[in-house]
Parts: C-alpha cells; structure tokens; sequence
C-alpha cells in the first residue's frame, strides 16, 4: 500500500492492526516474538505526518496509536510482560482504530 496518501496510510494501519491482533490472540503466541511490525510504527508517522491530519483531530487521535504501540513494546520487554497484558494493549489500539474510522 502507499502510505504517502492520507487514505494509505490508514488503510495500512488498519491492516497492520489487524495482523498484530490475530498475532498476539493466536493460541501458540507466547510472547517470545514482538507484536509489533515496523510497517505499524512507519504507517502510523506517515498518516500523522499527512498535511490532511496535521492539526486536526485525527492527528491527536493517531498520536494515541503511537504511543499504544510503544507501551506495547514496553510490555513486551519488560520481565513481567505477560502475553494478557500485550493483548489486552493491543485489543485498547483496536478499538481506538475503530474509533478514528468513526472521524474518516
């Protein structure tokens, strides 16, 4: 997809949000493997970074998917990172990527 469009970039995030819920709700994923793909961090930059999102309130919104996706990774590293506490994390990044389709 190409992110350097407003809607791209989106729709990658979308996509990429998807791949990390069904990663990290999968019955064999121990928390071993981060959740996180680098394509989620980089779709999520080039949407904030769109000159359609720049001020508005979707940028605000994106910018809470960025950090949901570091606290993952927080989660993720820390010694006590359960694998319920990732999924709970990335279930809280799901739904607020519903709710920014709701601002589209």
């Amino acid at each position: 997809m190409d992110t350097r469009g407003y809607y791209g970039a989106f729709n990658m995030i979308v996509s990429e949000v998807e791949n990390l819920q069904q990663q990290v709700n999968s019955e064999h994923y121990r928390g071993r493997v981060s959740p996180i793909e680098d394509q989620l961090g980089s779709a999520i930059y080039a949407f904030m970074r769109n000159e359609d999102v720049k001020g508005t309130p979707l940028e605000a919104e994106a910018k809470k998917l960025a950090d949901k996706e570091q606290e993952i990774l927080k989660i993720w590293k820390s010694p006590d990172g359960s694998v319920e506490k990732i999924r709970t994390a990335a279930k809280e990044m799901q739904d607020q990527v519903e709710h920014m389709k709701t601002m589209l």
